[in-house]
C-alpha cells in the first residue's frame, strides 16, 4: 500500500470515526428533544384537562344563578326583585353583578346600582342599549363577550334569557388557581359555535388561539408534540386552547432531559470506538489477509515441471498468489503471516479448488501430467486436507496421482504425526516430495523417519553449480543420495542451460525454473504442455 493510499485510508478512517461518535450522540440529542416535547405536552394536556373541567364547572354555576333568577316572582326592577338580585349574587360567588332589561335591549336595573334611570350612566337618552348578542342557543340563552359597560366599568362575561342577566369576570375561566403546574404561554376558553373568544390569559394571542381551533376543527392534527393543546366539551359549546410557552434556546438546552443525550454520547463513544477497532484491524495485514480469503482473492501460477533429459512437460508446480487489488502479492510475503493467524489451511482448499477447476478437464484428457500442492504444517499432522482431497478429485474424475503433495521441513514438527499423514497421503495415491530439501538442520534425519517419493533440489544450491562455492557440490550430493535411495529429484531454480546439463548428468530426473518456463496461467500451461509433448 503506497502512502498517498494510506493518507485515502486514514481520512477516511477519521470520517468513519467522527460520524460513528456524533450519529448516536445527535440521535440522543434528538431523542431528548422528543422526549422534553412529549413531556411537555403531557403536561399542557393535564392543564388543559383541568381549565376545561373549570370552565363547565363555571358555565353550570352560572346558568344556574340564571336559572335561579327566572324563578324570582316579583316585579322586574322593584324593591323585592332587586332584593332577590343581591341574594342570589351573593350566593353565588362567580357571579359579578345581575340584572334586567327590556325588550329592546335597554338596561333596567343591576343588583349593585338598583333601578338605573334613563341617561344615568351615559347621559344618552334611552340609557345602556345592549348590544347584539355575541351567541345565542338553541332555547334562547344570550351570551356577550367582553362587555364592559357594566357596573365596575371592567369587560364582563353577560349571559341572559328572558330579560334578565347575570355578569361574571371572565377572568374566571382562565384562572390557573387550583389546576396543575404548567409553564404555559397563554390558555383561551372559547366558543365553538361561533369561534368566539370567552376569555384568554393574558400571554395568550386570541386571535392566534381562534385561528388554532378553526384548524382543529376542519383536520385535527396527529402530531405528538405540537406546540398547542386543544380540548373541547362534550356538553357544552366550549373549547380549551392551551399553547407552551416560547422559550429561547439555550433555555430549552438546559431543560434537556441530560440522560438521553449523555447516553448518546457514550453510545457514541463506543461505537467510535468500535468502528476504530474495526477499521484498524481490517486495514492491518492480518485484517486484509483475512478479508482476501473470505473474498477468494488468491489465485494460481503454474511453474512447468520438465524431464531433464527430454524437455518434455510432465506437470507443474501450484504456486499460491495474492492477487490485492492491482497487483500480485508473492507467497513470501503472506505465507508466514497466514501460517501464523491460521489462515493457511483455508488457502491451501483455494488452492486446490482452483487446480481443479481450471486444470480439470486437462487432467482427466492427459492422465500422465499431474499438479503439485504445496502443504502446510497443520495439514501434515492431520488429515484434515486428505479428506478434503479425496472428495474433491473423485468428483472432478481426477486420478489420485495427479495430484502431489509437496511437504516442507516446516511441517515436520511433530514427527510421528507427519509421519502416519505422510504414509496416509501415499497410501491414496498421492506422490510426497521433500521440499527445499537440504535447507533444514535436520533434512537428513527426515529421510530415515519418512517415506517419500522424492526430493526437491533448492534453489540455493542450484545456483551454485559451476561455481567456485562451497556448495557447489551439495546437489550432487542430493542427486547421489537420492538415487541411493531410489525416489526422484526435481532441480528447483534452474536458469542456465549449464546447470540443467550438470544435473541431468549427476543423474537428476526433473527440473524446473526459469530456463523452461515462468510461472504460467492455466490456459498459458495447457499451450506449453502441447508444444512440448512431442519434444
Amino acid at each position: 500500500m503506497n502512502n498517498s493510499q494510506r493518507g485515502a485510508l486514514a481520512a477516511l478512517l477519521i470520517v468513519i470515526v467522527v460520524i460513528a461518535a456524533l450519529a448516536p450522540a445527535g440521535i440522543g440529542f434528538l431523542f431528548a428533544q422528543r422526549n422534553q416535547r412529549l413531556e411537555e405536552t403531557e403536561r399542557l394536556n393535564l392543564f388543559a384537562d383541568a381549565t376545561l373541567r373549570r370552565a363547565e364547572d363555571l358555565t353550570r354555576h352560572l346558568l344556574g344563578a340564571l336559572g335561579e333568577i327566572g324563578q324570582v316572582s316579583a316585579a322586574p326592577c322593584s324593591r323585592p326583585y332587586l332584593t332577590e338580585l343581591r341574594r342570589i349574587a351573593l350566593a353565588h360567588a362567580q357571579v359579578r353583578d345581575a340584572g334586567a332589561y327590556d325588550q329592546d335591549g335597554h338596561w333596567q336595573c343591576s343588583s349593585l346600582l338598583g333601578a338605573v334611570s334613563v341617561g344615568a350612566l351615559d347621559g344618552v337618552t334611552g340609557g345602556l342599549m345592549l348590544p347584539p348578542p355575541d351567541w345565542r342557543s338553541r332555547d334562547g340563552m344570550l351570551a356577550w363577550y367582553g362587555l364592559a359597560r357594566l357596573p365596575g366599568g371592567k369587560a364582563s362575561l353577560v349571559m341572559g334569557r328572558n330579560g334578565f342577566y347575570i355578569a361574571a369576570d371572565p377572568a374566571l375561566y382562565v384562572d390557573s388557581h387550583g389546576a396543575p403546574a404548567a409553564p404555559v404561554d397563554g390558555v383561551a376558553v372559547i366558543n365553538t359555535e361561533v369561534s368566539r373568544v370567552i376569555a384568554s390569559a393574558p400571554a395568550a394571542d386570541a386571535a392566534a388561539t381562534a385561528a388554532v381551533l378553526a384548524v382543529y376543527r376542519t383536520a385535527p392534527p396527529v402530531r405528538d408534540c405540537s406546540p398547542y393543546v386543544v380540548r373541547r366539551s362534550a356538553s357544552m359549546p366550549l373549547a380549551v386552547v392551551v399553547s407552551a410557552p416560547h422559550q429561547p434556546w439555550r433555555q430549552r438546552v438546559r431543560t434537556l432531559p441530560w440522560g438521553w443525550l449523555l447516553g448518546g454520547v457514550a453510545a457514541g463513544l463506543l461505537v467510535a470506538g468500535w468502528a476504530a477497532y474495526f477499521i484498524l484491524r481490517r486495514l492491518s495485514p492480518r485484517g486484509q489477509l483475512s478479508d482476501a480469503v473470505r473474498r477468494h482473492q488468491f489465485i494460481v501460477a503454474y511453474q512447468p515441471i520438465v524431464e531433464l533429459a527430454t524437455r518434455r512437460c510432465v506437470g507443474a508446480e501450484a504456486l499460491v498468489r495474492w492477487k490485492y487489488h492491482d497487483r500480485i502479492v508473492r507467497p513470501d510475503d503472506f505465507i508466514p503471516l497466514a501460517e501464523n493467524r491460521g489462515l493457511i489451511q483455508a488457502i491451501t482448499d483455494q488452492v486446490l479448488d482452483t487446480v481443479l477447476l481450471e486444470l480439470g478437464d486437462f487432467l482427466r484428457r492427459y492422465r500422465e501430467y499431474y499438479v503439485s500442492v504445496n502443504l502446510s504444517a497443520p495439514d501434515l499432522t492431520t488429515h484434515r486436507f486428505l479428506d478434503v482431497l479425496g472428495p474433491a478429485i473423485a468428483r472432478q474424475g481426477v486420478r489420485p496421482g495427479q495430484i502431489r503433495i509437496e511437504a516442507t521441513e516446516r511441517g515436520f514438527l511433530d514427527a510421528e504425526a507427519a509421519k502416519d499423514v505422510i504414509s496416509a497421503f501415499r497410501h491414496a495415491g498421492h506422490a510426497v516430495y521433500l521440499d527445499d530439501f537440504g535447507t533444514g538442520y535436520s533434512s537428513l534425519s527426515h529421510l530415515q523417519n519418512f517415506r517419500v517419493d522424492g526430493l526437491k533440489i533448492d534453489k540455493s544450491f542450484v545456483d551454485t553449480v559451476g561455481q567456485d562455492a562451497a556448495s557447489s557440490s551439495v546437489a550432487s550430493h542430493i542427486v547421489d543420495m537420492a538415487a541411493t535411495l531410489e525416489v526422484q529429484v526435481i532441480a528447483e531454480g534452474i536458469e542456465r542451460e549449464e546447470q540443467a546439463a550438470y544435473l541431468h548428468a549427476r543423474g537428476a530426473q526433473f527440473g524446473q525454473g526459469w530456463l523452461f518456463s515462468p510461472p504460467l496461467t492455466a490456459a498459458e500451461f495447457i499451450r506449453y504442455a502441447g508444444r512440448t509433448r512431442g519434444a
